[in-house]
């Protein structure tokens, strides 16, 4: 992941070299999401009864750093890296209905987004947005007490984010953004079982596919 960002600030700065300078911009966002762990029922516990769903989302708080280009005719593009955050999500099987498993699922993700702007008035303006890039996903966890743990494994995916808000500039060079954008990150697993289950062997194991939905607060700067 850090190999990734170098390489496409790398990227901005060589292409943005003949270009005006006060057209680069830099931004931080604060964003309130509600991420979702989907398909938590294609799970391997064979043997062990239906499937028993738990809790499927979390709300968190987290945050990205982006830097970014603004284009002609109010477009924008950007590289963005949103940190790292851990959520753990839970499902079950019938046959041992308190034996949660106890999925934890790490997310982080580098984008390239595009904006197209419609101003409104000096200050104001809506946005839309989509972008491409990568998830990078870890997941590691336990069923029914901590000293049951699984193995972990990681996966880098494809992401797409989808989106719309709105900007105000009360001064040059500033920006307040207030947006809202949903985020697909893919399948993700973790490794097999590292306890001894019933049948005495290691075929179980923790799947789901990740989705985030995010109100966004964020702060850009020209320069």
């Amino acid at each position: 992941m850090k190999h990734v960002l170098t390489f496409t600030a790398l990227i901005l700065t060589a292409s943005g070299s003949a270009l005006a300078a006060d057209h680069f911009y830099g931004a931080v966002r604060i964003n309130s999401a509600n991420y979702k762990a989907h398909d938590m029922d294609s799970s391997a516990r064979p043997g062990l009864g239906q499937f028993v769903p738990g809790d499927d989302s979390r709300r968190a708080t987290g945050g990205s750093l982006a830097l970014g280009y603004q284009l002609p005719s109010d477009w924008r593009l950007e590289a963005e890296y949103t940190l790292p955050r851990s959520n753990e999500f839970t499902s079950g099987s019938t046959r041992f209905p308190t034996s949660f498993n106890h999925h934890s699922i790490r997310s982080q993700r580098l984008m390239i987004n595009a904006y197209k702007d419609f101003p409104l008035n000096a200050q104001f303006s809506v946005y839309g947005t989509a972008g491409l890039g990568l998830a990078h996903l870890q997941s590691s966890g336990w069923q029914g007490n901590p000293n049951r743990q699984y193995f972990s494994d990681s996966q880098n995916n494809l992401a797409y984010a989808l989106g719309f808000g709105i900007s105000y500039s009360p001064i040059q060079k500033v920006s307040i953004d207030l947006g809202y954008r949903y985020v697909g990150m893919g399948k993700t697993h973790s490794g097999a079982n590292n306890f001894t289950n019933v049948r005495g062997l290691q075929d179980e194991q923790m799947r789901a596919k990740l989705s985030s939905s995010e109100i966004s607060v964020g702060l850009r700067y020209s320069f």
